[in-house]
């Protein structure tokens, strides 16, 4: 085929000039960089998902302990495991109102010259109203002792400290409130926090 003269546009098979060519080249380029972007959002997309499945997996924590309550029987002190015992776990940061009660508690009888009759009557008050609180009280979850005193939380988050805490209304007698906090939980790990009956329910027993 002769050489077209200079000057003169190339004209393809289908009467268009070059340049109707030309376009259709450059639309060919934007399509191809179009599908290497969606190629590469598409697996920034499938990585960051994979990303949120690994955090999601994250291993959860346990707490288990045993409740007691040491009494004198005849002239032994014997420790028997606090039985049926309702039981709360709870954020530190959802506990608030519980330890203000606490708190109120401790500085009435901390007052030097404190009324002996009217700390008595502001810590029984704080205690009821503590045991009335607590199941309203956001909680994460909740279970109850065993005939040998025994609990135990599966599967808790990592997420912060938490509070244990055991209430129950004692016919004839002083309602129970026994409190015990954790540190910050890892992921993966089994705490033990055995607690008593015995002790002031003013002031947590701390995990180990």
């Amino acid at each position: 085929m002769a050489a077209a003269p200079l000057g003169r546009p190339r004209v393809l098979h289908s009467g268009n000039p070059c340049r109707v060519d030309l376009a259709s080249e450059v639309q060919h380029a934007e399509t191809y960089y179009l599908d290497k972007l969606c190629r590469f959002f598409s697996c920034a997309c499938l990585w960051a998902g994979q990303a949120l499945r690994t955090t999601v997996n994250v291993p959860l924590a346990g707490i288990a302990g045993r409740i007691t309550v040491d009494e004198v029987v005849g002239r032994k002190l014997q420790s028997d495991p606090v039985l049926k015992l309702k039981l709360y776990l709870l954020k530190v940061e959802d506990s608030r109102p519980l330890q203000d009660l606490q708190l109120r508690c401790r500085r009435a009888v901390a007052q030097p010259n404190a009324d002996p009759l009217r700390a008595y009557n502001t810590c029984a008050q704080s205690l009821a109203e503590a045991v009335a609180l607590v199941p309203k009280l956001p909680y994460v979850a909740s279970t109850e002792t065993d005939r040998e005193g025994f609990y135990t939380f599966e599967n808790v988050p990592t997420t912060g400290r938490y509070q244990v805490v055991g209430v129950k209304q004692v016919e004839g007698g002083e309602p129970l409130v026994i409190v015990g906090i954790t540190n910050k939980l890892k992921a993966g790990e089994r705490v033990t926090l055995h607690l008593s009956a015995n002790d002031p329910w003013t002031r947590a027993t701390v995990a180990h």
